[in-house]
């Protein structure tokens, strides 16, 4: 589908498809409009034609309540009409907002914000004037009809006038398209930047980069701005043309009804009628010319949008596979950055339940990567990861998710409670399945060992986290995020730098939950650059540069560490 001289991704074309019924009742209800504003015009030259000469107050009574009930009807059409554009942006964001969440989400793109942003100013202008009066101006031959049917001039005047307007509607998109587009991309960067300082704020006000990045931050803003105003300033000229014009011609038909019912032409309520007729043939045009400044934002929003919604996967409708035992191989996984760097390269091993396999390396070595890739988070470029055997990606990710317990290296809570984000936002489908809910939760805290200090919060497990899980120390934070990976007993427990921010007895408590987890048969993948929290494991497996370097037994793998290094060391 192409709108504007834009091909639409294929996602929002089908989305304005299924709402094809709204769009056709919308012109259907146009039509009926556009046909009622008549009623004005027909009412003057009844009253000036007919009730004036003859003095007739009876038929002036009848003609009002004919279009008293005329303009109510109206009203009520339009009504109508806008509720069902609304219902039509509504319907599209119900089709299109969820699969645009989980493409976002499944990416782990930093953009999802600014995607949902323009989708959001796509979906709002689908329920503004400036759409009505879109399914408007198809109607405008009507009144030019209308008008040809007053007199030849006056129709010659509205084709004139209306070609005209058409023409300064076409300058505005020209002088102020590019412009738009080019703010909206700045200003969208600039929002994203915000974001992250924002994110990161006491980082910055440690550092001392607070006017530093107040300053980027203006830069970044004056950019879009500058754009934003030139197109602001440029549509508001066109904008206030436009509507001199439109006024400008309403009185001048007023002056060409007035020579034409001088030379008896017409008939002196044709001149107040011409003048009605072709101002309401030129509004739409004119609405459109208004809000023009939105539109090309809007237009603008779709060609960034087209990328990533080309991109979203069908949706797919999985086998339901038997609950895992939690057996993880991963087969000669490769990774390569965006820039063609490798990250990793032929890493094969496999996790068995009841065993803890520790994952160690330099910085950099590629080992939080190869975590998201265990979980399905990101997808290797080569090689495969399975579960049970059966690849990651033939596993419905949610419903896999309910038997994996994976902590990043950053806490990473939500705005929530404490309940909610050890439960993992699951919703209760009645009392018993809630009170499920608080004995998993509150079992998952105190196996993390932080059931105590939750119980000291405020409001205890419905104390309220602020945005990015605010309200809780770094160490606080990593208990309640262990605990959310120990919630509902998983199979598969994959802990990324566990221990980062953990005290003496926080530590204790994670290698006390690990060993118990390894004891009731799950997996146990543990990423770590210190060994303390690895003393437990049963095989190390050590990365250099996204390189397997050596994979075995424990003690073996850490006595060959603690050796001098040979030149056959690489495994």
């Amino acid at each position: 589908m192409k709108i504007a001289g834009i091909v639409l991704p294929k996602l929002l074309s089908e989305a304005l498809a299924d709402c094809k019924r709204h769009f056709m009742a919308a012109a259907v209800f146009s039509l009926l409009i556009n046909v009622l504003y008549l009623a004005p015009t027909i009412y003057m030259l009844q009253v000036y034609d007919r009730v004036v000469p003859t003095g007739g107050k009876t038929t002036l009574f009848f003609i009002t309540i004919a279009l008293a009930l005329a303009l109510l009807t109206l009203s009520m059409l339009d009504m109508v009409r806008n509720r069902l554009l609304v219902r039509a942006s509504q319907r599209i964001d119900a089709l299109i907002a969820p699969r645009l969440l989980r493409q976002m989400m499944a990416a782990d793109s930093g953009n999802a914000g600014q995607a949902m942003r323009d989708f959001d100013s796509v979906r709002t202008v689908m329920a503004t004037p400036a759409i009505a009066a879109m399914f408007d101006v198809p109607w405008t031959p009507v009144f030019l009809i209308v008008a040809f049917m007053l007199h030849f001039w006056i129709g010659i005047m509205a084709i004139i006038s209306a070609a005209l307007l058409v023409t300064l509607a076409w300058a505005n998109q020209r002088a102020t398209s590019k412009k738009m587009e080019l703010a909206s991309a700045a200003m969208a960067a600039a929002h994203s930047s915000q974001q992250a300082a924002a994110v990161h704020g006491t980082t910055v006000k440690g550092l001392g980069m607070v006017g530093a990045m107040v300053d980027r931050q203006l830069g970044h803003r004056r950019s879009g701005l500058a754009n934003t105003l030139s197109a602001q300033f440029a549509g508001s000229r066109l904008t206030a043309s436009s509507r001199f014009f439109r006024l400008f011609v309403q009185s001048a038909a007023l002056g060409l009804g007035a020579l034409l019912a001088l030379a008896g032409d017409i008939s002196s309520g044709a001149i107040i009628a011409s003048s009605v007729l072709l101002s309401r043939a030129l509004q739409p045009i004119e609405s459109i010319i208004g809000a023009w400044s939105s539109l090309a934002s809007a237009r603008a929003a779709v060609r960034r949008l087209s990328q990533t919604l080309e991109n979203v996967e069908e949706p797919r409708i999985y086998t339901q596979l038997p609950v895992p035992e939690g057996i993880l191989d991963a087969e000669d996984i490769g990774l390569r950055g965006r820039d063609g760097r490798p990250i990793l390269l032929s890493v094969s091993f496999r996790a068995q339940p009841g065993k803890i396999l520790g994952i160690i390396g330099p910085s950099g070595s590629g080992k939080t990567t190869l975590g998201k890739i265990l979980i399905g988070a990101v997808q290797p470029t080569v090689g495969t990861v399975r579960v049970d055997g059966a690849r990651i990606t033939d596993w419905d990710q949610d419903e896999l998710g309910k038997h994996i317990g994976y902590m990043p290296q950053e806490s990473s809570l939500f705005e929530g409670t404490i309940k909610e984000n050890i439960s993992r936002f699951e919703r209760p489908r009645d009392p018993d399945h809630a009170r499920q809910i608080d004995e998993a939760v509150i079992k998952a805290s105190m196996e993390a060992g932080v059931h105590e200090l939750v119980l000291q919060l405020p409001q205890g497990y419905d104390t309220p986290l602020g945005l990015m899980g605010a309200g809780l120390s770094a160490g606080q934070a990593q208990r309640v995020a262990f605990a959310r990976a120990l919630y509902g007993d998983p199979r598969i427990l994959l802990l990324d730098e566990p221990n980062a921010f953990l005290d003496q007895a926080g530590e204790a408590a994670l290698i006390m939950a690990t060993q118990k987890a390894r004891a009731r048969g799950a997996t146990v993948v543990v990423i770590a650059h210190r060994r303390g929290v690895l003393a437990a494991a049963d095989h190390l497996l050590v990365l250099d540069a996204g390189r397997p370097r050596m994979l075995g037994p424990a003690a073996e793998v850490a006595a060959r560490l603690a050796a001098p290094k040979t030149e056959g060391d690489v495994a």
